[in-house]
């Protein structure tokens, strides 16, 4: 009985996961038209790591094209970024956010 207790109680403490955002960075805000004529748009992506052993590298390029093909005809502007991290059992995950407004042109 205690035996199964304590492997519970292992397996619990070894597959808990935290999450934490490490950076938030704002640019200017000048749109050329008013606010409402925009829209708010995103790009994402991630990187996973294992052990320090990464498997894409270019996450944060990922992340930033998809928020320019979010917007194809138009100009971002207000854009903040975040970047966060969520740990795990020897790995982790590298999360970058990217959202602004799209002023159509």
């Amino acid at each position: 009985m205690k035996i199964q207790f304590l492997a519970l109680g292992a397996l619990i403490a070894l597959s808990g996961c935290a999450h934490s955002v490490h950076e938030v960075h704002v640019s200017d805000f000048m749109p050329k038209k008013s606010i409402e004529a925009g829209e708010m748009v995103k790009g994402q992506a991630e990187q996973f790591v294992v052990m320090g052993f990464v498997d894409n590298t270019l996450y944060v390029d990922q992340a930033r094209a998809r928020l320019m093909q979010a917007c194809p005809q138009g100009d971002i502007t207000g854009i903040t970024t975040q970047f966060s991290t969520s740990l795990g059992f020897f790995s982790w995950t590298n999360k970058i956010l990217m959202q602004g407004l799209c002023i159509k042109n």
